[in-house]
């Protein structure tokens, strides 16, 4: 499948971001996180069996909700989109669709259902559907009366991506006019954590699990998984301009692929992975000059980082030299199912501040890795459009364009826009 901006269609922005991340329980507090380029890995209290412990990127245990995957993050993107409050919802119900993602189903779900009928705690099996791979888009549709299409794309680590691209595509086909978007993961656990240990994907901590982490660095040995995810509002353009709605970022297009070569490891001839960019510019009628900003996959494992930045090259061209690269699975673990979705979250926000997040532990570049990855400490920039780039395992490719929108746009909370004087600016 690949989703297009059409001649003719209705332009797709932001409107809202509800994301969380171990960095933070709000949109902001992650993002300023991000910025100082502090990291929110530790070690995790759980058995990893004799002489092993396992690291990750936890959030609070007080802010794991139990109202359903993704609707803490849905309720503050609706509010971050002023769709919540005392006034009437501006949009008809049925035509306000659901595309949120989990990749695998809600983990701790199945586990506690597994638990409980085996150690005979619950009087019957239960209701199993809370740890189907749709619990989400069921959650936050009902949790929110959205009567439009409810759709669980699973794309393993492309899922988020894959989620908005899809919503995009259906408020540009004419189906609906808003949507919630985005993908959620909750993966702390010794089941999961064993599984990408055994493949061998997992970072080795030697020290404090901060510096664990390191994209595009030389020394880097792989991943930690983290807790949290994004919903994003999508809307019609027209329509958030005439309820005086101030946008994020454009959705400008995207496409999706596969190489379908090894279970976790990209195709080492990455001529797919630059098809796809070129074909999401084309799409997006973004010229390769324009992008400013590449928000990466970024795993830090020994082959897939060289094969991105190869990938970016062959596609950008000359034009790669001037782009700002920003990896954040150092600073906020790698998501899974939920890492496209707050990665593209993060790259609006880019977008918002006109800020390019740093790549932090990335410090002995490696010779293959030869782009700007800014390294180290973050740094402000023009920002006209950017790309998200998501690589799931299993061979599952995903590429989306944003732009800055036309028009008003947002305001860091706190800048006095036009020229004003701001405490914090």
């Amino acid at each position: 499948m690949a989703e297009s901006s059409r001649m003719g269609s209705p332009r797709v922005v932001v409107t809202g971001i509800g994301l969380r991340s171990g960095l933070g329980p709000t949109t902001e507090s992650t993002w300023q996180g991000l910025r100082s380029g502090r990291s929110a890995a530790a070690f995790l209290d759980l058995d990893a069996g004799p002489g092993r412990v396992w690291a990750g990127f936890p959030m609070p245990a007080s802010e794991r909700d139990g109202e359903g995957p993704g609707v803490v993050e849905a309720r503050a993107a609706l509010e971050d989109a002023g769709l919540l409050g005392s006034g009437a919802f501006p949009f008809d119900r049925t035509r306000a669709a659901t595309v949120v993602g989990l990749s695998k189903g809600d983990v701790p779900s199945l586990i506690r259902r597994h638990l409980s009928v085996r150690h005979g705690t619950a009087d019957s099996p239960g209701d199993w559907s809370e740890a189907w791979p749709d619990a989400g888009a069921r959650a936050i549709g009902r949790a929110f009366d959205l009567q439009g299409p409810r759709l669980s794309p699973i794309a393993a680590c492309a899922t988020g991506v894959v989620a908005v691209l899809r919503a995009a595509e259906l408020i540009r086909q004419g189906v609906c006019d808003l949507a919630l978007a985005g993908a959620v993961d909750r993966s702390l656990e010794p089941l999961v954590l064993g599984a990408f240990d055994r493949m061998g994907a997992m970072a080795r901590v030697e020290g404090e699990p901060r510096f664990a982490v390191r994209p595009w660095d030389r020394s880097r040995s792989g991943f930690l998984v983290g807790e949290g995810g994004a919903v994003l509002v999508l809307e019609r353009e027209d329509l958030a301009r005439d309820r005086g709605a101030l946008p994020y970022a454009e959705i400008a297009g995207g496409a999706l692929g596969s190489d379908a070569v090894h279970l976790t490891s990209l195709d080492p001839n990455p001529a797919r992975l630059a098809r796809l960019i070129e074909e999401s510019l084309r799409r997006s009628a973004v010229e390769p000059g324009e992008i400013d900003l590449i928000n990466v996959h970024g795993t830090a494992t020994r082959v897939n980082d060289p094969l991105e930045c190869r990938a970016i090259r062959d596609a950008l061209g000359a034009d790669a030299d001037s782009v700002s690269c920003s990896a954040n699975k150092a600073q906020i673990g790698h998501l899974l199912g939920g890492t496209g979705a707050a990665e593209l979250a993060i790259t609006c926000l880019s977008i918002r501040d006109q800020f390019v997040p740093p790549t932090v532990n990335l410090t002995d570049p490696d010779p293959a890795c030869d782009l700007d990855g800014t390294p180290g400490v973050g740094r402000s920039r023009e920002i006209r459009a950017a790309l998200k780039l998501s690589l799931g395992f299993g061979g599952h490719l995903a590429v989306l364009v944003v732009r800055r929108p036309g028009g008003p746009r947002r305001d860091r909370p706190g800048r006095v826009p036009r020229g004003g004087r701001s405490d914090d600016s």
